[in-house]
């Protein structure tokens, strides 16, 4: 079977800690890369979870938002910063 060449770019640190992890398992990062695209093109999917930080969820921008506008009817009530 013929074989492709595919090159990445990886932050140095990700790439360092991606081989100890592939280190581990006795596999090459490569080997590791090429089962990725396999299991994504049996199952016709990605095989992990993508998410968003939910910080930037639509229902918490609308709580922030609506915390702002009460600020600016005055409504809010001030605080002493605590240090810690």
């Amino acid at each position: 079977m013929a074989t492709k060449t595919v090159s990445i770019r990886m932050d140095d640190e990700l790439y360092r800690k991606f081989k100890e992890f592939c280190d581990e398992l006795y596999l090459p990062p490569s080997a590791l890369i090429a089962a990725f695209a396999a299991t994504t093109v049996r199952e016709q999917r990605v095989p992990f979870e993508f998410s968003a930080d939910p910080f930037y969820a639509n229902e918490n921008k609308a709580k922030i938002i609506q915390a702002i506008e009460q600020l600016e009817r005055g409504e809010g009530t001030a605080h002493e910063l605590i240090e810690v």
